[in-house]
């Protein structure tokens, strides 16, 4: 039986209240709420500007919104950690292995600017207000149960990124007296030597230093430094490399375990409480949310209902497509949480919470850079998913643009739907904060639907499936508001339009 996405679309368009600048009725999105979606039409939705939010779909109006919002994607084969994410890295290895504690459990105001001060994705809270009305699941055709034996749970997995730091000396810009012996011999060794003395040579970094001392005590040992000094020159570490630097026996024991949350498997069910707990601590503790806005009913519809459908493919990872919880597990307890949606070509992160006792260790950003290397891991085994989607990269929200240091990634243009560098992007946002990335003024969407179209989407109606010309027909043009649909099948692009069943 053949797995089918039923939606349904809402036409209203009424601003609420922005969750990043807190402006009121300056946020505006279209919506649908998603019964079941299949992973290849959600990947093709969030490439048009998509998102989800439990069972919730929704599109920000990038143009007339206070704080646009754009899906930003990290090319994870590509990826370079920078000097920062390199010492997050190491920090939690050094955590694991009981070094520099008290340092590392104490960082600098200057540290916790790089986690704390992100942005964390909003709950849109009108999913809650189209809940009445919409028909249950129970009177949904054709739903076929993805029930299948293979065992979910992953195994720990380990993260590493390449090391993109070079070794730059700069000259010294001091000034001195006027000394025409000076001046004359400067004039003649400018073009010669540079450096701070133009009698002697560049200075050497400490980090030089330390490498030729290390080679000269391996010559003296008798092992030959030639190759050894080439090959180490020249790889360039990556992320799983930082990961995977720790000896066999740690003083803490960590997993990471990938369980899935639709349908719920076992291993979610044994561990939902604890996973609303630490929810609840993230929510109240970082963001300041009461706790009624953090009920189990809420965060089940906020992090754990989805509408992804359960998959599997020979050319598909082997815990299948669909929407998960990551789990960090330290010393035999939960201490942060990644939600994540795995489809055909990217692991979509949906949000990230962790036990505010542990904030000291940049769960954020190190969570981001785990994700990203279980992002290649799977790629190893299905050569078509290959990137890291962090949601939305909101410019004009400072909390919201520590996502454009996660280096290469692309935004997607809100006219074209083509992807472009964020550096390309950035000098464009900041002058207006919509704006067109692609260059191209010719360029146009080319998903974008014929009038032929509209006639050939699926509608759900009185439990039969049909195309919306034989729709219109049976209802009549009073009964049916056409120009709904067309701003329906723009919005989605002629590919989906055809694919999802929308319910009349």
């Amino acid at each position: 039986m053949m797995k089918r996405s039923i939606i349904e679309y809402f036409s209203e368009h009424d601003g609420y209240k922005c969750g990043y600048c807190k402006k009121p009725n300056s946020n505006y999105n279209y919506g649908m709420w998603a019964h079941t979606m299949t992973v290849t039409d959600y990947q093709d939705l969030i490439d048009r500007g998509w998102r989800r939010s439990g069972k919730y779909c929704y599109k920000p109006t990038l143009d007339i919104i206070c704080c646009p919002m754009y899906t930003i994607r990290c090319r994870a084969l590509e990826f370079k950690s920078s000097k920062s994410q390199k010492k997050i890295l190491k920090r939690f290895n050094k955590f694991l292995m009981g070094q520099d504690e008290n340092k590392t459990m104490s960082r600098s105001k200057e540290d916790m600017t790089i986690d704390d001060a992100e942005g964390r994705e909003q709950f849109v809270e009108t999913t809650r207000a189209h809940q009445e009305g919409i028909i249950t699941d129970i009177d949904l055709p054709f739903i076929e149960d993805a029930s299948d034996p293979r065992n979910e749970e992953l195994e720990t997995i380990s993260i590493q990124e390449p090391h993109s730091s070079k070794v730059v000396n700069q000259e010294d810009k001091s000034t001195s007296q006027t000394d025409p012996v000076k001046d004359k011999c400067t004039k003649i060794n400018q073009n010669k030597v540079a450096g701070p003395d133009p009698t002697k040579g560049p200075c050497k970094k400490a980090k030089q230093v330390r490498r030729q001392r290390m080679l000269e005590k391996l010559k003296n040992k008798g092992v030959d430094i030639n190759n050894l000094a080439t090959t180490s020159k020249n790889k360039e570490k990556q992320i799983e490399d930082f990961i995977n630097e720790l000896p066999n026996e740690v003083t803490r024991k960590f997993e990471i375990k990938l369980v899935r949350t639709s349908p719920p498997s076992a291993e979610w069910l044994a561990t939902s409480k604890e996973t609303h707990e630490v929810y609840v601590k993230y929510q109240t503790i970082i963001h300041g949310d009461k706790p009624e806005k953090c009920t189990e009913s809420k965060f089940k519809d906020f992090l754990v209902n989805s509408p992804l459908l359960e998959e599997y493919s020979e050319i598909g990872p082997y815990c299948g497509y669909g929407s998960f919880h990551q789990q960090y597990w330290l010393d035999g307890k939960i201490i942060a949480v990644g939600v994540l949606d795995i489809l055909p070509k990217c692991v979509s992160s949906v949000y990230f919470f962790y036990d505010p006792a542990y904030r000291n260790l940049t769960l954020g950003t190190y969570g981001a850079l785990r994700e990203i290397a279980f992002t290649r891991y799977l790629h190893s085994t299905c050569p078509f998913l290959q990137y890291y989607y962090m949601g939305f990269y909101i410019h004009s929200c400072r909390k919201m643009r520590y996502k454009g240091n996660f280096y290469p990634s692309d935004l997607l243009c809100p006219e074209t739907y083509k992807w472009f560098p964020i550096k390309d992007c950035l000098e464009k946002l900041e002058i207006v904060p919509y704006t067109r990335f692609d260059p191209d003024i010719d360029s146009v969407d080319e998903n974008f639907p014929s009038e032929n179209d509209i006639n050939y989407i699926q509608v759900l109606s009185r439990g039969e499936v049909m195309h919306y010309k034989l729709y219109r027909r049976r209802v009549g043009r009073r009964g049916e508001n056409i120009e709904e649909m067309q701003q329906y099948a723009k919005l989605v692009g002629s590919k989906v339009a055809k694919s999802l069943v929308v319910v009349r």
